[in-house]
């Protein structure tokens, strides 16, 4: 990279913090919506809300109205793996500058391009410096000054501009990608809800509607128990003060956080990794690709199905892969369940879900 310079970020950048928003003026419905560290994905990109966002009906200085393209940076880690991950704006008139997200401006176009500079500040070289210049012990801050105090190599401007480019076509690809796999999920949410829930199957004009303990279901149908009908085991965490249980750990290691912050059908790889020792040495249980992870405290209910062979905190109920059931049924009957799962919960710090009640 002879032709890469080195710079320091606030040469051709600055950020510019939000404001604060006030909560009375927070609403569940309305027209501008504030912008929080919840609509970032951990790798950078922008995460609708989709029915959680927090609409504001407030009055508040016309600068804090977000612009299709700004480009925002999280400064507060929300959740782990945030700080700093960048996303664009997708629409006009609707994102709120919230105080804990950064704006980012370019300063001189000579020096940085903002679309190279989204993709740059979601790569591992600034990453690594938020994080080691960020204050907090339990949830991590950065700030302004900081994110411009980032050393980086960046090519001739021209370059930066075809990177981006070539960056942004992939992104788009990505996007796509997401939006078809929505699509058909919604399709095999509304087939199950369409068949096992009303009943609606091919052929069901024909079937005669018996009563049950359960309620009205078809002729030849049977009421049955989780426990009669699923294998389900549970997880655990190796020691944190042993090494050798974490370091160098290639088995996936998944806690709740894994699930909430993707909401994939299909899980994501996990954050953290334990090692055969590790999971020798603790109640962690391997489980194999297909199995369905359910969160089962505190965050009751969050679903992923395993693409890997993979171990689970004791956050977890994890339903194995059974020649009777494909995971995909069992998805669609776990979440079609949602509530009444839900209701099973007990605890006075935080609910839970028991594999016995389950």
């Amino acid at each position: 990279m002879s032709d890469w310079r080195e710079v320091e970020l606030g040469r051709g950048l600055r950020v510019k913090h939000g404001w604060a928003f006030k909560g009375e003026h927070f609403r569940d419905a309305g027209e501008q919506i504030v912008l929080t560290p919840g609509n970032f994905h951990d790798k950078g990109g922008f995460k609708p809300k989709n029915g959680t966002e927090k609409f504001y009906d407030g009055t508040y200085p016309e600068q804090f109205l977000l612009k299709r393209g700004d480009v925002v940076t999280a400064m507060t880690e929300q959740a782990r793996g945030l700080l700093g991950s960048t996303a664009t704006i997708p629409k006009d008139d609707t994102y709120l500058h919230n105080q804990r997200i950064g704006l980012i401006e370019i300063t001189d176009p000579e020096v940085l391009d903002l679309r190279y500079v989204y993709h740059l500040m979601n790569a591992a070289v600034v990453r690594r410096q938020l994080y080691a210049t960020a204050t907090g012990a339990k949830v991590r801050h950065t700030a302004p000054e900081r994110i411009q105090s980032v050393q980086v190599e960046v090519p001739d401007i021209l370059t930066q501009r075809v990177i981006a480019e070539l960056l942004d076509g992939i992104d788009g690809l990505i996007e796509n990608n997401r939006r078809r796999v929505a699509v058909l999920e919604e399709m095999a949410r509304a087939i199950y809800r369409e068949w096992f829930v009303k009943f609606r199957y091919p052929g069901h004009e024909d079937v005669p509607i018996v009563d049950s303990t359960l309620g009205p279901i078809p002729e030849g149908w049977e009421v049955s128990t989780c426990g009669a009908e699923l294998n389900f085991i549970g997880g655990g965490t190796p020691s944190k003060s042993e090494p050798s249980y974490w370091d160098g750990g290639t088995v996936a290691w998944y806690t709740p956080t894994d699930l909430t912050k993707t909401g994939w059908r299909y899980a994501a790889p996990s954050a953290s990794a334990i090692t055969g020792q590790g999971l020798a040495k603790s109640s962690a249980r391997l489980f194999p690709a297909g199995s369905v992870m359910m969160t089962s405290r505190a965050t009751l209910g969050v679903l992923a199905i395993a693409t890997t062979e993979a171990t689970t905190n004791q956050g977890f109920i994890v339903i194995l892969p059974d020649e009777r059931w494909s995971p995909g049924f069992v998805y669609e009957w776990l979440d079609s369940k949602a509530g009444e799962l839900s209701a099973l919960g007990t605890g006075a710090t935080f609910k839970e879900i028991t594999k016995g009640s389950f």
